[in-house]
This record gives C-alpha cells, sequence and structure tokens, in this order.
C-alpha cells in the first residue's frame, strides 16, 4: 500500500506536467500564426500605402481638444473599438497581430497562461470618442484577439472630447 501512496503524487505532477507542455506547444503555434498574419497585413497595408500600425495616443491628444478625464470602471470592451496605443503603437499592428519579434517570450506567456486558464488581470484602456487606446495590456488584448474573443475585460478611462 506506501508504493500506492507514493505513485499518485508522480501521476499528478505528470498531468500538470503535461498539461503545461499542451499549452507551451499550442501556445507557439498561436504565436506564430499571429506573427505571420501580422507581417502579412503589414505587407498589405504597404501596398495600399495605409499605415499598418495602432494610433499614437500622444499624437491624437496633441491634435484634439481634451476636456475632462475620469475613471469610467471596469467593463467589457469590443476588441475592434482598441484602435491605439500609448507607447507602443509599432509592436502590434492594427489588429494586434505581433509585429517584432522580441515580443514572443512575453506574448508565449499569456497565451499559456489563457490555455491553462489562469485568471488574468484587466487591461487598461483609455476611451477617447468611440475608440480605445491601451494603455497596459497589449499582449493579453493580442492573445485575445488570435482566441477569437470579441471582447476584454478593461478598466476604462475617458478622455472626454471638447467639441
Amino acid at each position: 500500500m506506501p508504493h500506492l501512496v507514493q505513485a499518485a503524487p508522480a501521476r499528478f505532477g505528470h498531468s500538470r506536467f503535461d498539461a503545461s507542455q499542451r499549452a507551451r506547444q499550442a501556445a507557439r503555434q498561436l504565436f506564430q500564426r499571429a506573427y505571420t498574419l501580422g507581417w502579412l497585413g503589414k505587407l498589405r497595408v504597404t501596398l495600399t500605402r495605409q499605415s499598418p500600425y495602432l494610433l499614437n495616443l500622444a499624437e491624437v491628444e496633441a491634435n484634439e481638444a481634451v476636456g475632462s478625464r475620469y475613471a469610467a470602471g471596469r467593463q467589457d470592451v469590443p476588441i475592434r473599438q482598441i484602435k491605439g496605443s500609448e507607447g507602443r503603437c509599432h509592436d502590434f499592428d492594427r489588429n494586434f497581430y505581433p509585429l517584432k519579434e522580441h515580443l514572443k517570450s512575453r506574448w508565449l506567456r499569456v497565451a499559456m497562461a489563457r490555455q491553462l486558464g489562469v485568471a488574468l488581470p484587466p487591461v487598461e484602456l483609455i476611451k477617447m470618442g468611440e475608440i480605445y487606446f491601451v494603455r497596459d495590456g497589449h499582449h493579453r488584448i493580442s492573445v485575445a484577439r488570435a482566441l477569437g474573443q470579441t471582447e476584454i475585460e478593461a478598466e476604462v478611462r475617458v478622455w472626454d472630447l471638447k467639441n
């Protein structure tokens, strides 16, 4: 009987290891697909002379009259309305596909966590008009989009535009 007690932890440890390995492999495949789609999208928009990048919050703020700023709390936000970034405009394209290889390790960690069912904190967004800018959570949004999510949980701050 003592040998059965000793064998049980090995089985459970092995199962967690298998789940982790499967999650790692799925994350790698997901990243490769997203990275390839990002570069194909970049090529397509380059040919059509459109910018493939996210809008730059600093540039929009410089060109718009911003009024009051306030916290709007936690909300589910449609990913398609997230079109800009505070400081990482060239790391992801407008569809949140990763454009740079150095994003891979962090992207994979987020994707693995999602594959394993780990709860992640909400992203932080700034809403100006009808669009959102990412303050924190670029990788989480990219992974969510790659997994087919249409909404993401976010802490939202609103920057009202003066008319």
